[in-house]
């Protein structure tokens, strides 16, 4: 068994921390930088970004379809995705579909937006290489490094502004002059409406969705925003994070590509909280963007509701 553990500043783009396998010493394989595994969910906050980006059409409670579907495919076998509990859950509130990690509705959401403006949506958050559009593209088949994993959080914890990740600061001569410095390069690859949602919702994944085993390693109060991912036959555990001013992706798995018996919840965020536990992380608290305002929900029809009503959630709005 590998695994892999990549740690930035939040605010800097800066690389804090590299672990490229279990014992990089005698490892000349850089995983972190070298290698390309499907990433499976980490994918999922992008598809429902690209939703919140049209708050016209997508809230936060907006009722998602995780029902069966079929896809159709000329040349290849017909495609019918399934949830990780093999069970459908009907309609769903948006934000409990990416908490919950539904494939069907990710899919069917992904679907209704272009699955070519999601991959165009992972270009704007700082990858580089071409990606394929396929439907399954909505899940995480794409093949990514670890490295490129963290740009894309990167982005997010940045609240839409791209900072390109980076390790070197400057370079001095030996009596302490600059010869090069590296300028912090920021781009706006999201409106930071959109983002505040989706940190809300990727909040809500580890306070009550997949996520909710950090509990475990670090306190509830610090506001984690982070998603799992798992890949067909358990071959990849993956989990991605922010805290106030940490950022970590951590990937666990097999370089013969073998299964390992773990989901993302199960071994990925494991490393991932005992390692940010040991760094003592500053809660997260995203400044709230002009626009937003929050109201109370039920979330069984997503209806506007009351505090006072059973089962009411609040959430923010555009």
């Amino acid at each position: 068994l590998q695994g892999v553990v990549l740690v930035t500043g939040t605010q800097s783009g800066e690389v804090q921390a590299v672990v490229g396998g279990r014992d990089p010493r005698v490892d000349g394989f850089n995983r972190v930088l070298d290698s390309r595994r499907p990433i499976g969910s980490l994918i999922k906050p992008i598809v429902f970004l690209n939703a919140l980006q049209r708050p016209q059409q997508y809230t936060l409670s907006t009722l998602l379809d995780d029902s069966p579907l079929v896809l159709q495919q000329a040349g290849a076998a017909d495609w019918a995705p399934k949830n990780f509990d093999n069970e459908f859950h009907g309609n769903v509130p948006l934000s409990a579909a990416l908490a919950n990690s539904y494939n069907v509705a990710t899919v069917r959401l992904g679907l209704d937006l272009g699955v070519d403006k999601v991959m165009a949506t992972l270009h704007r958050f700082g990858i580089e290489r071409d990606l394929a559009a396929y439907p399954s593209s909505l899940l995480g088949a794409t093949g990514l490094s670890p490295l490129e994993v963290a740009q894309i959080y990167q982005t997010m914890a940045g609240g839409g502004f791209c900072i390109p990740l980076r390790a070197i600061r400057e370079v001095l001569t030996p009596g302490g002059e600059p010869l090069q410095r590296y300028d912090l390069t920021v781009i706006q690859a999201a409106e930071p409406g959109p983002v505040y949602l989706l940190t809300a919702a990727m909040q809500e994944a580890v306070r009550a969705g997949t996520g909710r085993g950090l509990g475990r390693y670090l306190d509830p109060s610090l506001g984690i925003a982070g998603k799992t991912g798992t890949t067909d036959g358990f071959r990849d555990s993956w989990f991605a994070g922010f805290t106030g001013d940490h950022l970590a992706v951590v990937w666990v798995g097999r370089d013969d590509n073998g299964p390992t018996g773990l989901s993302g919840a199960s071994g990925a965020m494991t490393v991932w909280g005992e390692t940010m536990a040991a760094l003592d992380p500053e809660p997260l608290h995203p400044l709230m963007p002009e626009g937003i305002e929050r109201v109370w929900i039920d979330p069984q029809s997503g209806l506007r509701s009351d505090k006072r009503c059973p089962g009411a959630v609040e959430l923010p709005f555009i």
